[in-house]
């Protein structure tokens, strides 16, 4: 169950980079695991507003085993056959592979290895069969029994066709068959599961929807092909407990879906999960006004003020690649955008011109060739976050490697054709500046992501008048809903034909 014998590995240093121990003010203290009523002690440090724990003490607390990779600078958790590894100075944790936010590094303080308590509670869920929650106030994590007994899915393609898992806590009946020759339906009898983390689970390359339904005695999973689906078999296997669902069909050899990447996709499929994308932040300030204004505030207010607006106005789910001023790679974003099954990509920024101080307006950019200079100009003051993701060289890329993502296409061009009219012509209507209208160049983050996609310039932070909009509140507001009315209407209209 959830407490073992003390952990015998410990994480132990002896050589250090200097910048694993960046000094900042740090505050030690204590925080707890709290499980039946048993509390066991956590070495805490504060840094900042954030609340830092012992990952050695965590393990402990939650019964599983610690290992260090010095030479990774990894550390392994593991509890039965899963894994959660945590990189050093990475916001990202890897459970089973699959890539899981924790927006905020682990620290390496005084011998030891700390994570921090607020995402980090969330990431260890996956890992242990309870539920971990954390309260700031008391300090405290607590622990609790689980009320989903149908846990993950998985999909990995074979050579001979195609393999879906369904993890479960223990054995329960199911039944599974197909529907409209590509839909996989599994329903599981006296299952419980979590609707929004199945809606949001990463989907590879040859699947197309993911569905999760809750029921008073049952649940279902539907999974979705590109293709047809002509012969499978099903079976419960333990140790874990999983139903098994193989697909015979050699042409999902990886092979073959590496071949296939960029054919057509048939996106008529209903839309539920809006990926919003606040350029730059962290150590990256965007581009700056006239005034001090930096780009990654600004757009921040307006991604939170969009995401409020589906929130309150949609049943759609709502992605954040940013949630605060945290630094992201490019690659980073896209890998958030993918694995939180993304139906549409959103990333909103403030355009900027240094040798025109007087450009002005709103634009909305696809994926494709760049057709012209300013495009061109725009796809490289965006793309420099590249940089950040060439952590293992010294080189920089130089403009012809910006130029060259021009000649990257995407599978969903037309749509996201579509999806940046509808937006720019709600920014015009809405705005009451200038539309520089819809135009194409070869974004990074755009190439990245397998969804519809598009990058909104809301105005010219190095425009002096405009910057002063970007500032105001109610400016914000207005773009928000105009980009809100804009991803909307395309929502409507493509469910109406799916």
């Amino acid at each position: 169950m959830i407490r073992t014998s003390t952990i015998k590995t410990l994480i132990t240093l002896f050589i250090v980079l200097p910048f694993l121990h960046l000094s900042t003010a740090e505050v030690r203290g204590q925080s707890y695991f709290n499980y039946k009523g048993m509390s066991d002690t956590l070495g805490t440090i504060i840094e900042g507003d954030l609340t830092y724990i012992s990952l050695v003490d965590l393990a402990t607390a939650a019964g599983c085993e610690l290992k260090w990779n010095p030479l990774l600078f990894e550390a392994q958790l593991t509890n039965g056959n899963s894994e959660l590894v945590i990189s050093m100075l990475s916001r990202f944790a890897s459970f089973d592979g699959e890539l899981l936010n924790i927006t905020y590094p682990a620290l390496y303080r005084r011998g030891q290895l700390y994570v921090p308590a607020v995402t980090f509670a969330k990431a260890m869920d996956y890992l242990v069969p309870v539920s971990l929650f954390w309260d700031e106030k008391s300090k405290t994590i607590w622990a609790e029994e689980s009320q989903y007994n149908i846990l993950d899915i998985s999909f990995e393609p074979k050579m001979n066709g195609y393999l879906i898992e369904i993890m479960l806590r223990d054995k329960l009946p199911y039944e599974a068959y197909v529907t409209e020759q590509k839909w996989i339906n599994v329903n599981i009898f006296g299952g419980a599961l979590d609707e929004k983390y199945f809606r949001t689970h990463s989907r590879p390359r040859a699947i197309k929807k993911l569905r999760a339904f809750q029921f008073d005695e049952s649940s279902q999973l539907a999974v979705k092909f590109f293709r047809t689906i002509s012969k499978f078999h099903h079976s419960f296997t333990t140790n874990p407990p999983r139903i098994q669902i193989s697909i015979v069909d050699t042409t999902f050899d990886p092979s073959v879906l590496d071949s296939l990447e960029n054919q057509p996709v048939d996106f008529r499929e209903e839309i539920d999960v809006i990926v919003i994308d606040a350029g730059h932040g962290g150590e990256e300030d965007g581009a700056l006004g006239p005034m001090g204004t930096r780009e990654k505030d600004i757009v921040l207010s307006i991604a939170e003020k969009v995401r409020d607006l589906f929130e309150e106005n949609s049943n759609m789910t709502v992605v954040m690649t940013r949630a605060g001023d945290t630094t992201l790679t490019l690659q980073e974003r896209a890998d958030l955008a993918n694995t939180g099954g993304g139906d549409l990509f959103i990333s909103i920024h403030a355009n900027a011109s240094e040798t025109h101080p007087d450009a002005s307006g709103s634009q909305t950019f696809f994926l494709a060739a760049a057709m012209n200079d300013a495009a061109r100009a725009t796809a490289m003051l965006e793309n420099k976050s590249i940089m950040l993701e060439s952590e293992d060289s010294d080189e920089e890329m130089d403009d012809l490697d910006f130029i060259l993502l021009d000649l990257l296409q995407t599978e969903y061009l037309s749509e996201s054709q579509e999806l940046a009219k509808m937006v720019q012509d709600r920014l015009k209507k809405i705005l009451k500046i200038r539309s520089r209208g819809v135009d194409q160049a070869g974004f990074f983050v755009l190439n990245k992501v397998f969804m519809p996609s598009v990058l909104v310039e809301v105005a010219f932070i190095s425009n002096k008048r405009e910057e002063a909009l970007l500032n105001k509140d109610s400016f914000q507001q207005k773009a928000a809903e105009a980009i809100f009315e804009g991803v909307k209407k395309f929502i409507d209209k493509y469910d109406e034909g799916s």
